[in-house]
């Protein structure tokens, strides 16, 4: 008997440790996507506002800024926010801007607005994701995950290579929204 418990004890154990495992790796656009890194937005004052994780197929994986941001590969970022006090209007401020930083970079984007009003029905709490995934076939998916409800919510689709290079640029340009969270993402 009581070996019978602890076998199930051990089970139970080993149950846990498998789903709280961090995910090494997901398939998108029939390719196998690794984390090239992660990197923190920070702001002063109010401190961590956001993680973002980038994922790109293995042979991008470290790879060069301007290299992971002109592949028309699949790749994914997805934004965790660390901040209780981000709004949906901050939130829509800070990318309004990114996407014109993004642009004087040389990755402009005529679906910015498009994006940015993916977000006019979402209140943004500390835990919420936001992913990002770019296949080529498909386009720009945009995903929501509620920390609150646990569900995950398509906000759109965004077709073209040339979103995906204005949204990446925002992070990976050579005029980054920061460059720390640059680095982090490119696994610096």
């Amino acid at each position: 008997m009581k070996r019978t418990n602890f076998l199930r004890f051990i089970a139970a154990a080993l149950f846990v440790v498998i789903l709280s495992a961090p995910v090494l790796s997901f398939k998108l656009g029939g390719k196998d996507l690794v984390k090239n890194g992660t990197g923190k937005r920070t702001m002063p004052i109010i401190g961590s506002v956001y993680f973002a994780d980038l994922w790109v197929p293995q042979e991008l994986k470290g790879g060069a800024d301007s290299a992971i941001l002109n592949a028309d590969e699949p790749m994914s970022i997805t934004l965790t926010i660390d901040s209780g006090i981000i709004s949906r209007d901050r939130f829509v401020k800070a990318v309004t801007d990114a996407f014109a930083q993004s642009a004087s970079a040389g990755y402009p984007s005529a679906d910015s607005r498009t994006y940015l009003n993916m977000y006019n029905d979402i209140t943004i709490s500390k835990g919420d994701k936001f992913i990002h995934n770019y296949d080529p076939k498909v386009g720009t998916t945009v995903q929501y995950r509620s920390v609150n409800t646990g569900k995950t919510t398509t906000l759109g689709v965004i077709k073209g290579v040339q979103f995906k290079k204005a949204f990446f640029g925002m992070f990976l340009s050579s005029k980054p929204i920061q460059a720390g969270l640059k680095k982090g993402m490119l696994g610096q």
